[in-house]
Order: structure tokens, then C-alpha cells, then sequence
């Protein structure tokens, strides 16, 4: 099997192949790169890497949950501001 073209790929295309590839170092390194050229963003660490991917993962989780809950809102099941004040957020 070979291995696909990293610098081709788009930084999300490149993100989604690490996270079902954990074990593949140079897709994580080929990722690393991609992001350094990111302007603000430096990356000293795998570790500051890893926080980094999980950050934006958790953001992702928080807008997907928000969605979910005014879909529910416009069933009309629960008003969304009661269920944002139940949930905290």
C-alpha cells in the first residue's frame, strides 16, 4: 500500500488522516508543517501539537452540541434558553 500524497492534502484532509493513522509519524510531522506555516501559530512540542488538535476538536464538539440543541428548540420541545440554562452554557 503507499502511503499517500501529505503535501497535497489540505491541513483538514491532512488532520482527519492522523487522527485514523495515530501510529503514522510522518503524516504527524507532515501535519506539524502544515501548521507552522499557520501565521501565529508555532509549534515547540508534540505535546503543544496534540493540545492544540484537542482544543479544536472540543470546539467542534461545543458547535455540534449547540446545533443539536436549537434543532431541538425548533421542535419545540424545550425553549433553547431553558435548555442552554439547564446545560449551563
Amino acid at each position: 500500500m503507499t502511503k499517500p500524497n501529505f503535501q497535497a492534502m489540505t491541513k483538514q484532509e491532512l488532520r482527519a488522516y492522523v487522527l485514523a493513522h495515530r501510529d503514522d509519524q510522518e503524516a504527524f510531522y507532515a501535519l506539524a508543517d502544515k501548521l507552522r506555516e499557520q501565521p501565529g501559530v508555532e509549534i515547540t512540542s508534540t505535546k503543544q501539537l496534540h493540545e492544540l488538535v484537542e482544543a479544536k476538536l472540543d470546539d467542534a464538539d461545543v458547535r455540534d452540541a449547540y446545533a443539536a440543541l436549537e434543532e431541538v428548540a425548533i421542535l419545540g420541545a424545550t425553549p433553547l434558553e431553558e435548555l442552554k440554562k439547564e446545560l449551563g452554557i
